[in-house]
């Protein structure tokens, strides 16, 4: 059946996100591996970096791709979660200068990809499978993508959680494992050491794995998989490494261990986070097999100097920053990071949620950790949407303040994203000060499209 693009895309995003069932008969991945064996394996013919973590994986993957890159490598990245369109989330770089837009893939390279994976799919949906999901869709798109782009590396990040996740399939040239923390938790566990060994499941036998979970149980879970796997570990946790200057466009950090040290690297992020996120990614890439190491100084400098992901204290004019911390082991470094930029001064912020995270306790820790002047509080356009009104009143009772009048309100609410931030966006404006919006990656997509298209150069 011949489609066009955007009926491919129409047709994928309706696909369910999960299969119904993984049981004794159906394993985790069945369908995509035997899809897979169809399209003769594209994920095993380039050299692949998997990243899995709760926080910071997307941000560690961009920064292994620059230091790759920087070292004069040809790279793909598969990412997610996209933020406006699809194809952001299959890139190809040779060089870092060239357009975001221009890196990814196109839509008539998607079509393409997509129509040899369906004709693919269709010989074996007779064997009783369960049907392939949203992710393991896209994930097959970039691996027949990737295979004929005559690439040195592949990264790719992990979707939810590492053991049963799609791209867990691969076989890597090394393992990454970022943050670990409390999301997701009705799949992937309530505990700490339960997700930790979750995301542990990426581990292959053999294959180095490097991780900085921040989180001294977590450590010992993937450290104890490592060990049982005859695995190398590496935890970035002994690394030593200070912040030497923060302004409000780049983080100045050095970092040193047993084998090299690197001198005041500025990373282009307004994150504090991204400063542990580059520490991980220069630890993988000092233990890729086939990579001269120690990887040069001016090569880490360069890369770190030209990072950039869409979402993650992503500032897009003097009034405008957003992040798309959505769990509370996200919003403490956006704290940090917002208190960094901000000093005494008042924090105006837009606010959206999810209604599978604990929105309570972000909510909580942004009243308590934030001189808060103002806050804006929207739905995200999504079927996960929680009213602003509910949001609003947790708000309210951790700050103390009646919910009143847009015009003389501390906590403005109201359902219409496009409404409330406009008013947000443009209060800011007026007074000269910062709007941080928060809470949600789809909030964030929502903005930045918004921008693009009604207030970019007003």
């Amino acid at each position: 059946m011949k489609m066009t693009y955007s009926e491919a895309v129409d047709y994928i995003i309706n696909v369910p996100r999960f299969n119904k069932y993984i049981d004794q008969k159906h394993k985790a991945n069945v369908t995509l591996t035997a899809l897979m064996d169809r399209l003769d394996n594209p994920h095993l013919r380039v050299k692949a970096i998997h990243v899995a973590g709760t926080n910071g994986k997307g941000s560690t993957v961009q920064l292994i791709k620059n230091i790759l890159v920087e070292s004069g490598y040809k790279v793909g990245c598969f990412v997610s979660p996209h933020l406006i369109k699809i194809n952001e989330r299959i890139s190809v770089w040779s060089s870092l200068d060239s357009a975001l837009e221009d890196t990814y893939i196109s839509d008539e390279d998607f079509l393409e990809a997509f129509m040899t994976v369906e004709r693919a799919y269709n010989h074996i949906k007779e064997q009783g499978l369960p049907s392939l999901t949203f992710f393991e869709y896209v994930f097959a798109i970039a691996t027949v993508y990737f295979a004929d782009k005559n690439l040195d590396y592949c990264i790719y990040e992990t979707g939810l959680g590492g053991r049963l996740d799609a791209t867990n399939i691969l076989i890597p040239e090394i393992s990454v494992i970022t943050s670990i923390g409390l999301d997701h938790m009705k799949l992937l566990g309530d505990t700490i050491e339960q997700i930790a060994g979750e995301k542990a499941g990426i581990i292959k036998p053999g294959v180095a794995v490097v991780y900085n979970t921040g989180d001294e149980v977590a450590d010992k879970v993937i450290s104890q998989q490592a060990m049982k796997l005859n695995s190398s570990e590496y935890n970035v946790a002994k690394a030593q490494y200070i912040i030497n200057d923060f302004t409000p466009y780049t983080i100045d950090f050095s970092c040193s261990n047993s084998y090299y040290i690197y001198q005041h690297i500025n990373i282009s992020s307004l994150g504090v986070y991204q400063v542990s996120n580059a520490l991980t990614a220069i630890e993988a890439c000092n233990n890729l097999p086939g990579v001269s190491v120690p990887i040069s100084e001016d090569v880490i400098r360069s890369a770190c100097g030209k990072f950039f992901w869409q979402g993650r204290m992503e500032r897009l004019d003097d009034n405008l920053i957003l992040d798309g911390a959505h769990n509370l082991d996200a919003i403490i470094p956006f704290t940090k990071s917002v208190k960094a930029l901000c000093r005494d001064t008042g924090v105006n912020i837009l606010f959206a949620v999810a209604d599978d995270k604990n929105y309570e306790d972000m909510i909580k820790y942004l009243c308590e950790n934030l001189k808060l002047n103002n806050v804006y509080v929207t739905s995200i356009i999504s079927d996960r949407k929680v009213l602003s009104e509910e949001v609003a009143e947790i708000f309210s009772k951790y700050m103390n303040f009646e919910l009143c009048k847009p015009q003389s309100a501390h906590i403005f609410f109201d359902n219409d994203l496009k409404k409330a931030f406009t008013i947000a966006y443009n209060r800011a404006r007026e007074a000269g000060e910062i709007l941080f919006c928060v809470g949600s990656l789809y909030l964030i997509g929502s903005i930045k499209e918004l921008y693009m298209e009604e207030l970019k150069d007003d």
